[in-house]
């Protein structure tokens, strides 16, 4: 037997902060503009490192593009035809840009690579201008950012991505001196490998984590035992829960179906509201399909 649920948290639509998305509209346009700066000057003093840096910049605001389409597609309602909205368009749109990074990624090692068989001079001067230019960049954007709701994921994890851009930068600032001063142009590749390897693994973790939700896998925090072992302790009118399944929409639009066996007295609305709500307020579980199914208990 099973009864349809009543209630559900249908909060596939989360409030757009305004202020948050014009920071983030903000930061992109700034991080887009000197990325090209960063890019085409380092193509003109010869630094790998300053091009490799510029990629860098250019993860950024793709990172806050889709921060700010995030925050620019929770305001599309759902319809008949995207029940659950756009949101997962966030997590396809974030595997396709870890995906060409690690393209990217693997250009640069190549060029870095061909540069220590065969040293080119670098402009350390005009680099360090360059460079440090960047830095002060990433100082405002990241001020910017810093400004917003750091309790909203998004925001949080743009501000946190810009600390490891001010490294990179400090970086390529320490080799253009290290050239200007001693001329040993082997730092210019060797710092290039380094701000790749950072591209790398973010970019990995990326493409592994949105191909994760992609393929509907439990979502990162969420334990599938955990949340049983939780129901059947709490509540102890259920005996037997099970046909548990958990994914996310987006990040934070956890679904979940699961089918529970009880007595014949918590067959109703009430007992399915009540699981619901624990599950929203204890788990953070948003949408919820609950089956219940009659078990005959004997008391003596």
């Amino acid at each position: 037997m099973s009864v349809q649920p009543v209630s559900h948290h249908h909060n596939h639509i989360g409030k757009a902060n305004k202020s948050n998305q014009r920071k983030i509209l903000i930061a992109a346009v700034i991080t887009a503009s000197y990325m090209l700066v960063e890019i085409i000057g380092g193509l003109w003093v010869n630094s790998i490192a300053l091009v490799a840096d510029g990629v860098h910049m250019m993860t950024d605001a793709m990172a806050l593009a889709v921060a700010w389409w995030g925050y620019h597609i929770a305001q599309k309602p759902a319809n008949a035809r995207m029940t659950f909205g756009y949101q997962r368009f966030q997590i396809l749109t974030a595997f396709i840009n870890g995906f060409t990074l690690l393209l990217i990624v693997g250009g640069i090692v190549i060029m870095a690579i061909h540069r220590f068989f065969e040293p080119q001079e670098v402009m350390g001067k005009e680099m360090f201008v360059i460079a440090l230019i960047g830095l002060l960049n990433n100082l405002f954007v990241f001020w910017i950012l810093h400004s917003g709701d750091q309790h909203n994921m998004n925001m949080r994890g743009a501000t946190l991505h810009f600390l490891g851009d001010t490294l990179g930068s400090v970086a390529v600032i320490a080799g253009a001196i290290v050239i200007y001063y001693t001329g040993w142009m082997p730092i210019d590749p060797i710092l290039s490998l380094v701000i790749a390897i950072i591209i790398g693994v973010g970019a990995y973790r990326l493409c592994k984590e949105s191909a994760h939700l992609l393929l509907e896998g439990v979502p990162a925090g969420y334990e599938i035992q955990d949340i049983k072992e939780d129901l059947e302790t709490h509540f102890d009118y259920l005996t037997c829960v099970h046909h548990i399944h958990l994914w996310a929409i987006a990040e934070d639009q956890v679904m979940m179906t699961l089918h529970a066996k009880t007595d014949l007295l918590h067959i109703n609305d009430e007992t399915l509201s009540e699981i619901k709500q624990y599950l929203f307020e204890q788990h953070r579980i948003h949408h919820v399909t609950l089956q219940l199914e009659t078990e005959v208990i004997v008391i003596d």
